[in-house]
């Protein structure tokens, strides 16, 4: 087991490394937008420093939830710590997008092609980041189907598990690539992604209902996606003011620092019947 512990921080380390150098690359390429846009437009700074705080927390995050993850005497990747760490951890590098894309946006000196593109990225990251949680919220349907429906051993639950999170990766990342406009995307894919947000909240709070989950308190979770959502909601509004008041992206991820801490606590902490 502790060879098989040094080959995932090997991965880790090295995915890591890799998607830090490929970003470094993509900010030097934009960099005399960046610099643009920090010197000639107001309230810039302010914006960036509170995204930096942002990721430096959720990268924390992140950490020690991979590191109670590696504390266990035996370790696999359909364990809740690992999920939700790398749910930290995609989301942590999809901040580290967000800030590279508002740039460019606020910037103004990019045409709808580029946009376009930069946009279908970063929903994608969106629908990955999705996927570690829609997994083990799905243990909520394994719930519901023995309780009401029939018995299904074990085997046959991570079958059909992985059946509806390949559809929903194949079906979502779909629409993304055909997508011809922006306002397609920001039209249709926020209310699905949404959806989904709802549904994982109520998955959850289900599992915490029928005490399914052990590892993490399904009640907070449940109740920091139902906060998330409305952040998302929050965000989307103030961010089409903050094209004009950057600095307004300020109170944006204050709103999210809150609905992440929620569900850090969450995953950290566990619920009643399992201690």
């Amino acid at each position: 087991m502790e060879i098989k512990k040094r080959r995932y921080k090997l991965l880790l380390l090295g995915v890591s490394i890799a998607l830090l150098v490929a970003f470094s690359l993509v900010y030097y390429l934009y960099w005399a937008t960046i610099s643009y846009v920090l010197s000639e437009i107001e309230g810039t700074w302010l914006a960036t420093i509170a995204s930096i705080i942002r990721i430096i927390i959720l990268a924390i995050m992140s950490f020690f939830l991979f590191r109670k993850w590696f504390k266990q005497e035996a370790i696999y990747t359909s364990d809740a710590y690992f999920l939700f760490a790398l749910f930290f951890m995609i989301l942590t590098y999809g901040k580290i997008y967000d800030l590279l894309y508002n740039w460019i946006l606020i910037s103004g000196n990019f045409g709808e092609t580029v946009l376009l593109y930069l946009q279908k990225v970063r929903f994608i990251i969106v629908v990955l980041n999705i996927l570690p949680i829609l997994y083990i919220g799905l243990e909520a349907i394994m719930t519901f189907i023995s309780v009401y429906i029939k018995v299904i051993n074990k085997k046959q639950f991570n079958k059909l598990r992985l059946r509806i999170v390949i559809i929903f990766l194949v079906i979502v990342s779909f629409i993304i690539v055909i997508a011809s406009s922006i306002t397609f995307l920001i039209s249709v894919l926020p209310f699905l992604t949404l959806a989904i947000f709802v549904m994982i909240a109520v998955m959850f709070l289900f599992m915490y209902k029928n005490k399914r989950l052990s590892q993490a308190n399904g009640l907070i979770i449940g109740l920091a996606f139902l906060v998330f959502i409305f952040t998302n909601i929050a965000r989307s509004i103030i961010s089409v003011r903050a094209l004009s008041e950057p600095s307004l992206f300020v109170i944006a991820e204050t709103l999210d620092i809150i609905a992440n801490f929620l569900m850090f606590i969450g995953f950290i902490s566990k619920p009643k019947y399992a201690r």
